[in-house]
């Protein structure tokens, strides 16, 4: 069966969830700053709230705005094509 796709283009699915996957090696930063994280608070009594909302919330918001950068890139990256402008359509 002939491939009806050009070799550099992606099934729109596939190319959505590339630009969301986490990297492995950010998995598991992520997963041993969590770990830090939770040994400190188990072992430290009072720790302030916003101290721990803050940390717990920091990886999550990074990834966001990671994901709005790679948004915008993407944006920015689909090509633009304007039709005839009446001033060509005249001559």
């Amino acid at each position: 069966m002939a491939y009806s796709q050009s070799v550099g283009a992606r099934p729109f699915g596939s190319a959505l969830l590339a630009a969301i996957l986490v990297p492995w090696n950010a998995f598991v930063g992520a997963f041993l700053y969590y770990t830090v994280l939770t040994l400190l608070a188990i072992g430290v009594a009072d720790l302030p709230t916003v101290f721990v909302v803050v940390a717990y919330l920091l990886p999550v918001g990074a990834y966001a705005g990671l994901l709005v950068h790679r948004a915008v890139h993407a944006l920015a990256a689909l090509p633009i094509e304007l039709g005839e402008t009446p001033h060509a359509l005249q001559h």
